[in-house]
Formats: structure tokens, C-alpha cells, sequence
């Protein structure tokens, strides 16, 4: 019977029982375990932080991947073309939830929410701060990367009624909400980064994003502008930003991805008070399941059908 295993943090197994007739579903909890099932086995089920390259050598020439990110570059694609081995993402899932984490890390440090909620902690009644506080309206939002993630974002600045640019690899295939004056091309970033605000990433991680956002993007940014990143930690130059905080050359970043992770004790990014840190968790919430289940359903059933896989990568 069609087997697939799964390897993930979350309860997506128990939520794939029963929902397919004729299709076993087997947890594995380490990279051993998961080596050994795959032997009787054609599909499986992974995050990219659990996938390691000996897998390959445990899928055979049909098998299918998929993956419960968006992100790929930690899978070898080439490796997996030569095996004729089938891999997907997980596209589409992720923009509702990280797009709104964006403006949760953004209007945590616009509103100075963690500066109130200590307060609260101490039993204060302070509105000094209040003439602090920034609004998004009129503000220039740049979204670097308009996939899903970055469309989503892009949607939800509008509502806040700012001003918004983007860019995209191939800017003369986009087709969505943004006029076409306001998307670049990725190697024109620098031209708006002078004007902008609050500096959005959703970009993947591959070799020209690695530290997209060098010290010279963050020199040229204005003091006044925030960073969010809810791509992947190296597309920052990590060093450059810390010194960028530690000399107020930008007035904050909301951050819930990190070179190293879990963040380290000992990195200087948790003594920031105008830095915002979640533990990389922008794309999760309570309706990641269902939907994830939901996408490998469908193409669990295209593919028993012989029908082309959404998303598919390889």
C-alpha cells in the first residue's frame, strides 16, 4: 500500500490517519528512524530543518518529497533530478500567516507595544511615550521578494494606506496588485531603499539573496526605517545589522529568522530594545495543519492519478 513517512515537530501524522483509504502513515522522530522507514516506503513528508542528505540514499527513482516549507535550499536539486526523485513545497500555504506576522512585528515597534506591556508588568500608567509612536499611513514599504508571501504583505501595506514597492526576480512577469512602476528588478533594490520605511524580506534563501541586506543597504536606509525579516537569517548580514542597531543607524528590526537557531543566549540581539524576536514562527498557527494536510491530499490524489503536483520543484 502507498506509505509515506513523516518527520516533523507537529502532529501532522495524526492528522493524515484515516483521511486517505489505502494510505499508511508512519512518524519518525530522528533521521535514523527516518532512513529506516523509508525502505518501505514512496513518499515522505519533511521540514527542511530535519532533512539531511543521507536521506537520498534511501528514496528510490519515483519517490516523492514533500516539503512543509515554502523554502527549499536545503534540499540538493540537482541530486534529486539525477535519482528522479519527485519534490514539492509548500507555496500558497504560508502567506496569510506570515504576511500578518510581518505587521505583528512591525506595529510592535511603531505602537512601542513591548515598551507597555512592561509597563503593564510594573503596574504603570505612563503616556509620555505616546508622542512617539509612529504611523504606518504615508510610510514607504519596500517588499523584497513578491511571491505569495511578499503579494500578501504587499495587500495588507496598501490597507495601511502606504506608499509600496517591490521586487521581483522577473519583473516583467508580474501580474497583481502593485502598478508596474513599483516593481524592480531584485538588482535595483538600492534605488529605493534611500525612501523606505519599513524594509520587508520574503525573499528564499539562495546565492544572491545570502546577505542581500549588507552594510552598505543599511548605511543607506534611513535612520528612521525598520527591518523585518521573516525570510531566512542569512539574507541579513547579521554583524552589520547588530552594529547598525548598536549605532542607531536604522530605529529597530522586527526579526523571527536568525543565522543560528535557536538564537543563541549570548547574541547581542536579545539586549535590543528596539528589536522584536520570534522564535521562527511566522508561518505557524492554527490552521497550519489543516492546511498543509490539506495540500498533500490534493497531490497525494493528482499523483495517484498520474496529474501534474502543484508545486512542483523537481
Amino acid at each position: 500500500m502507498p506509505t509515506v513517512v513523516v518527520r516533523h515537530d507537529l502532529p501532522i501524522a495524526a492528522s493524515l490517519e484515516g483521511r486517505r483509504a489505502d494510505l499508511v502513515v508512519k512518524p519518525a522522530d530522528t533521521t535514523a528512524e527516518t532512513r529506516e522507514l523509508l525502505s518501505d516506503a514512496d513518499a515522505l513528508v519533511i521540514n527542511p530543518s530535519s532533512w539531511d542528505d543521507g536521506l537520498l540514499d534511501a528514496l528510490d527513482e519515483g519517490d516523492w518529497v514533500q516539503t512543509t516549507s515554502t523554502g527549499y535550499s536545503a534540499y540538493p536539486l540537482d541530486a534529486f533530478e539525477e535519482r528522479k526523485v519527485t519534490l514539492t513545497n509548500a507555496t500558497g500555504n504560508y502567506g496569510s500567516p506570515v504576511s500578518d506576522h510581518v505587521f505583528a512585528l512591525a506595529l510592535s515597534l511603531t505602537r512601542g507595544i513591548p515598551t507597555f506591556v512592561d509597563a503593564k508588568r510594573r503596574g504603570e500608567w505612563d503616556r509620555s511615550r505616546g508622542s512617539e509612536l509612529i504611523d504606518l499611513e504615508d510610510r514607504t514599504a519596500t517588499v523584497v521578494g513578491l511571491g505569495d508571501i511578499g503579494e500578501s504583505v504587499v495587500r495588507r501595506a496598501r490597507g495601511f494606506g502606504m506608499e509600496v514597492y517591490g521586487t521581483k526576480r522577473r519583473p516583467e512577469e508580474y501580474d497583481s496588485v502593485l502598478p508596474t512602476n513599483r516593481v524592480l528588478a531584485a538588482d535595483s533594490l538600492e534605488s529605493v531603499i534611500g525612501e523606505t520605511d519599513l524594509l520587508v524580506l520574503t525573499v528564499p534563501l539562495t546565492e544572491a539573496t545570502h546577505h542581500l541586506v549588507d552594510r552598505s543597504t543599511l548605511e543607506t536606509l534611513p535612520d528612521s526605517a525598520l527591518l523585518i525579516n521573516v525570510a531566512r537569517g542569512p539574507v541579513v548580514d547579521q554583524e552589520a545589522l547588530i552594529e547598525a542597531l548598536e549605532n542607531d543607524r536604522i530605529a529597530g528590526a522586527g526579526l523571527d529568522v536568525f543565522d543560528e537557531e535557536p538564537l543563541p543566549e549570548d547574541s547581542p540581539l536579545w539586549e535590543f530594545d528596539d528589536v522584536v524576536i520570534t522564535p521562527h514562527v511566522g508561518g505557524r498557527s492554527k490552521d497550519f495543519i489543516p492546511r498543509f494536510v490539506n495540500l498533500f491530499l490534493h497531490n497525494y490524489d493528482r499523483r495517484g492519478t498520474n496529474e501534474p503536483l502543484r508545486n512542483h520543484l523537481v
